[in-house]
């Protein structure tokens, strides 16, 4: 079964490899594996970020997009820190079977890695990848509860990030990066994973942007002008936010590119802001923002809440299956009727307006200012007297709250996916809660955060696996945990 090959790499198989030219694994290769020859691999696990691993030569050889039980022909690519980086050039045969992927750019694009496997296989592997990774840390888990589906596979992302890039005649282009090529941006035809709507905003811009011969920002010179296209669309309320990422504005070019995007679109964006960001690093936030049209922010309904989003403020990136994390998250609680919940990394307040219907007082921490003033401004929206929002680094709040009378029954974590700061860490387990809820993207770093307030002196309870990402190997993790007997807040020192 031939796999499509990203083009770069079909550029160097036509450029001298000899595909003739295999050396077999499994104790029948004869000589030192070398960068740029085949090896047929058998695949036996994932690693941490879903790629296949198999073994050659006592090498690891990591390979992305192929999954355990597959026997595929690998062209190795590259040679880092003592393993191999491969890509597969024909699956000879298949762990699980493949599927035909409904999009043009598979192969290319970074982003959606499992188009080609039906979506039931998808949720085995994760769910397999998730166990395998917590047992590994030795983690005994009372109960493992099965993976809980998306509500929808495809146009299901309510955030997608597009980077502007230039064709070698100089053209701008708008799409998204090529896997492993994060300098290097193809022209993005249709995505299944973003709305609609999106891909329409996408070929607007483009279309325009060529039109006005407005320059792209470089990445050598810092040069240039457009540099990041973000669109946030509201599932449940249809609501659509652009947000137009520049190097420098005020600028005519800029506004003639929104005024006629606008008129393509007509009022389907609700929302429209550019965002000035003169520095270097190539990230699509900024020092500024202007608001083109509404005022710099939209309304979604997850579960029987409502919430306001701005442009810097986290949001579960599916709404659908955000609900049924939602309802895990409240479920695996328990009575909050008489407890008070800290609730760790709370974005735009998205659990903890959901938790304060269950408990007697819930104190919302996070770090962004925006998304600080969205989640007060959602709780005042839905009528929610008994939360509050505290503008702070978890990690400083815990700390600065050493010897003083804090007490909570519940924390709630939902780090980002390099997991809990160490501080932080060591402040939850000095304030010693009756109950821990851990939310996770990263079931790599959720282990090892894991394995600290197990060596704390807590249990683990329920682990419940929930895919808010089709088609790629994440997946959010909701653990719950109990203090025992041996609980000892000194553990981590």
């Amino acid at each position: 079964m031939r796999i499509p090959s990203p083009r770069w790499l079909e550029s160097e198989l036509r450029d001298g490899s000899d595909i003739a030219s295999v050396s077999f694994c499994l104790g029948e290769h004869g000589g030192q594996m070398k960068r740029g020859e085949h090896i047929t691999l058998e695949i036996d696990r994932l690693n941490a970020k879903g790629d296949g691993v198999g073994i050659c030569d006592g090498r690891e050889v990591v390979v992305p997009r192929a999954v355990p039980g597959d026997r595929a022909l690998v062209y190795l690519r590259r040679k880092r820190k003592g393993r191999f980086e491969g890509v597969i050039d024909d699956l000879i045969e298949p762990g699980v079977e493949r599927v035909d992927p409904q999009c043009v750019h598979f192969g290319v694009c970074g982003g959606c890695r499992w188009q080609d496997i039906a979506y039931e296989d998808q949720l085995q592997i994760k769910e397999t990848l998730v166990r395998r990774l917590v047992a590994e840390r030795d983690l005994p888990v009372a109960l493992w509860r099965p993976i809980l589906p998306s509500p929808v596979q495809d146009f299901y992302r309510n955030k997608m990030e597009f980077s502007f890039g230039s064709s070698q005649d100089g053209t701008p282009q708008l799409g998204l990066h090529m896997r492993g090529r994060y300098n290097r941006v193809f022209d993005l035809e249709t995505c299944w994973l973003q709305s609609e709507i999106s891909n329409r905003i996408v070929d607007s811009v483009r279309t325009h942007a060529t039109q006005l011969g407005l320059p792209v920002y470089d990445l050598r010179s810092h040069e240039g002008l457009l540099r990041f296209l973000v669109v946030r669309d509201a599932k449940r309320t249809g609501q659509v936010m652009v947000n137009l990422v520049v190097a420098r504005y005020p600028d005519d070019g800029v506004d003639a590119l929104l005024e006629a995007v606008l008129a393509d679109l007509h009022e389907e964006i609700t929302t429209c802001i550019v965002t000035l960001h003169s520095g270097k690093a190539q990230v699509a936030l900024g020092e500024e923002e202007f608001h083109v049209r509404g005022d710099g922010h939209m309304w979604e309904r997850c579960g029987e809440m409502e919430y306001a989003i701005s442009a810097r403020s986290f949001f579960q990136t599916n709404t659908l299956a955000a609900e049924r994390l939602y309802e895990t998250v409240c479920e695996l609680a328990g009575d909050l009727v008489e407890s008070d919940v800290l609730d760790l990394y709370a974005g735009t307040g998205g659990m903890s307006l959901h938790l304060a219907r269950l408990a007697r007082s819930v104190t919302g921490v996070e770090s962004v200012s925006e998304a600080v003033d969205d989640a007060r401004r959602n709780a005042e929206r839905n009528g929610i007297t008994n939360c509050r929002f505290v503008g702070a680094l978890a990690e400083d709040l815990l700390a600065d709250a050493v010897g003083e009378p804090l007490r909570y029954d519940l924390v709630v974590v939902d780090p980002p996916r390099a997991g809990l700061h160490k501080k932080a860490k060591r402040g939850i387990l000095d304030l010693g809660p009756g109950r821990l809820l851990y939310v996770s993207c990263n079931a790599d770093t959720l282990a090892e955060d894991l394995r600290d307030f197990v060596d704390g002196g807590y249990e683990i309870l329920v682990a419940q696996p929930v895919d808010l990402f089709p088609h790629t190997p994440h997946c959010e993790i909701v653990v719950s945990l109990r203090r025992t007997q041996d609980w000892n807040p000194h553990s981590t020192d």
